[in-house]
């Protein structure tokens, strides 16, 4: 005869290190989110600028920060190309609209990266609960069983 296997019931201890594993994940998942944000921010810096720079117009001084609290005085040549990565490393130059367009397809990557963690975040977060739910049946069992 075949024997009923007994699914063994994980201990608080497994339950514990499984639910710290979890834990450890939603901070790394929040840890990335941060990234892509500080990503976003400098692209939409871009963006400003680059409309700043095309407000101002050809001819115009204007200052350029070097470093901490140093800056040095360049003019304005052509507002309407601007330089922009496009990948592994690989700049282009492009019209200050073309910059524009690829610099947005860029924060929407990004964007939608950050709702892809956010449901990891949400997953784990939901597994966690699970884990806590589990926990406590345990801690209530253990209870009863030692009185």
């Amino acid at each position: 005869m075949a024997k009923k296997e007994v699914k063994k019931q994980p201990t608080t201890e497994e339950l514990s290190r499984e639910l710290r594993g979890y834990i450890a994940q939603i901070e790394a998942l929040r840890a990335e989110i941060a990234v892509v944000d500080e990503n976003i921010i400098a692209y939409r810096t871009a963006i400003k600028t680059i409309n700043n720079l095309r407000d101002l117009g050809k001819g115009k001084n204007i200052l350029i920060p070097i470093g901490t609290g140093a800056q040095i005085e360049a003019k304005i040549e052509n507002p309407d190309r601007v330089v922009v990565s496009i990948g592994s490393g690989i700049s282009a130059e492009l019209s200050a609209e073309e910059a524009l367009k690829q610099i947005a397809k860029e924060i929407a990557s990004l964007q939608a990266l950050r709702r892809t963690l956010e449901e990891a975040i949400a997953e784990a977060y939901s597994k966690t609960e699970e884990l806590l739910q589990k926990t406590r049946e345990i801690g209530q069992e253990e209870a009863k069983s030692s009185k």
